[in-house]
């Protein structure tokens, strides 16, 4: 579960800079220290349902936006590749079943093509 403290903290970092939102901003409208709240983003600290849900409600988000990765930069090196995998999957998730073909055919090319 360390991979998804991490992608959601990321999602929420970028949620809120997709909004404009300093780390101090959402923190007031959060009821959070600046400080607590860096460490959410960075996914050092395991935050409750209760924390969440003030954050969701801070950011004005539905819930599950918070669980859909597809804002997340992943060329930042800080994700390892259990994080990116997972990243992967939730891009998968609602597309359908030819596209996600057309994608792992397309991944299969590029792996073949770098492997000769």
């Amino acid at each position: 579960m360390e991979s998804l403290v991490k992608l959601v903290g990321s999602n929420i970092k970028e949620i809120r800079k997709l909004k404009k939102l300093t780390q101090e901003e959402l923190a007031e409208k959060c009821g959070l220290q600046t400080s607590y709240l860096a460490g959410v983003e960075r996914g050092d600290r395991n935050i409750t349902i209760q924390t969440l849900e003030k954050i969701i409600e801070g950011l004005e988000e539905v819930p599950s936006n918070i669980f859909k990765f597809d804002t997340i930069n992943f060329d930042n090196k800080y994700f390892e590749k259990k994080e990116l995998i997972m990243i992967l999957q939730n891009l998968l998730e609602d597309r359908s079943e030819a596209q996600v073909r057309l994608v792992l055919s397309i991944a299969n090319e590029i792996f073949n093509t770098y492997e000769d």
